[in-house]
């Protein structure tokens, strides 16, 4: 049990200094590995020979300590998807950050959740603390590394008279998001079950109990009735065909036969 928690203080350490970056790498035919380029820097985004055609495709990552600056970069990151002048890889955001602003972390997830992105969590990263929150945004889910959860915590010491009810104020605001993102109330529980000196490593079947794995119901039968309706079946037609292609253990097939697979939770690709 103990190897499932991880002291704060030694997260911290990762966290000093380092403000997350929303950045992208444009995508290279070859193989290799583009320099990493900013949102926030006017000649990254500048595209001065743009003509409405060929969007550049880019793999998009944000790493380090969250603020309120990547919510604002990642509207410019929306901007130009919405102009054509970018697409993303995999439509999807790969997340490794250790946590930071929980107020700018829900803003980043709800926006990812508007834009319908995937959120990503690749084999070597982590995602932690505040950092989740903006994970849950994506769409759909793939977690490689590891998710972290602990509940939130007032950074200041002082002996306010209403820091209790600024508290149970703060709570309110994070089970509405998660009820608002289509997540059990079991993960609000989860969360505020871990004290903030201690982290909880979510194991695999957790993920998957939290719906952090994966595609949330709500948004499941969204796919699946607009994949009924492309393939001219009803929902009950269309389950029993997704079942049996499920149960092929082929998700190839089943994204091929399910009219392009947008209800077969296929997997998205986690390396980065």
């Amino acid at each position: 049990m103990f190897a499932r928690y991880l002291l704060l203080a030694a997260l911290a350490l990762h966290c000093v200094g380092l403000r997350a970056e929303l950045v992208f790498h444009p995508t290279d035919p070859a193989g290799g590995q583009s320099a990493a380029k900013k949102y926030s820097n006017p000649s990254d985004i500048a595209y001065p020979m743009f003509s409405g055609n060929g969007a550049e495709e880019v793999r998009v990552r944000l790493s380090g300590d969250i603020t309120h600056a990547d919510v604002a970069d990642l509207k410019v990151m929306a901007g130009l998807l919405k102009s054509g002048k970018q697409k993303l890889a995999g439509n999807s955001v790969w997340l490794a950050s250790t946590g930071g602003d929980l107020e700018a972390s829900m803003r980043l997830g709800r926006q990812l959740r508007e834009m319908g992105v995937h959120t990503v969590v690749a084999r070597n990263d982590q995602c932690m603390s505040a950092c989740v929150f903006a994970f849950m945004g994506g769409e759909r889910r793939k977690v490689e590394g590891r998710l972290g959860v602990h509940r939130p915590w007032f950074p200041v010491a002082n002996d306010f008279p209403d820091r209790q009810a600024r508290f149970r104020s703060l709570q309110k605001t994070l089970k509405g998001y998660i009820e608002e993102m289509d997540f059990p109330d079991s993960l609000y529980e989860a969360v505020m079950a871990v004290p903030p000196e201690s982290m909880n490593i979510l194991a695999p079947a957790e993920l998957k109990r939290f719906y952090l794995e994966g595609i949330s119901p709500s948004s499941e039968d969204v796919a699946d009735a607009a994949a009924a309706r492309r393939l001219g079946l009803t929902m009950h037609e269309y389950l029993k065909l997704k079942a049996k292609s499920i149960a092929s253990d082929s998700p190839s097939s089943c994204i091929n036969s399910l009219s392009s697979g947008v209800a077969c939770g296929a997997a998205v690709e986690p390396s980065y």
